[in-house]
């Protein structure tokens, strides 16, 4: 595909393509838990406490791959990641990220020790080494399926 909006602009758009692939494999960027304690949802999570670390539940999932802010612990991160599922990573449809994604959240992220309230819950290391293989996987999938929506528009 051409374009022929200016440089600037297509950077931007790149940027956010960029950011919104890697939204979408994240399990509480694709749903929120509506229940009595949260009538109108959970915010993705954010309205569940976690007792230690002290946060919440969405920014628990966020910060599992680590720290974006240094480009080299994001290299390092990246060369440990598995390939992903070549089935899986040939899948084009937004929607069924979305649907990964929130069948996730559903299966494991609101699973035991997150109860039904709003807590606040204390990570167990069970949860935590779970939770730290499916952002892994969540993030090698999106990572190949970016490269193959860009070289696919690319072509």
């Amino acid at each position: 595909m051409t374009s022929n909006s200016s440089d600037k602009l297509k950077s931007y758009d790149l940027v956010w393509l960029l950011h919104l692939v890697g939204d979408v494999h994240q399990p509480l960027h694709s749903s929120t838990r509506v229940g009595a304690a949260d009538l109108e949802g959970d915010n993705g999570g954010n309205n569940v406490k976690l007792a230690a670390p002290s946060s919440e539940l969405h920014a628990f999932w966020d910060g599992l791959p680590g720290d974006s802010s240094n480009i080299a612990d994001v290299i390092t991160y990246g060369k440990t990641l598995t390939a992903a599922d070549p089935l899986l990573a040939k899948k084009a449809d937004a929607s069924d990220w979305i649907k990964e994604s929130f069948d996730i959240a559903q299966t494991t992220v609101y699973s035991t020790p997150i109860g039904t309230n709003d807590g606040p819950f204390t990570i167990t290391p069970a949860y935590k080494t779970k939770a730290q293989t499916i952002a892994a996987e969540r993030v090698e999938l999106a990572g190949e399926r970016l490269a193959n929506l860009i070289n696919d528009e690319l072509k």
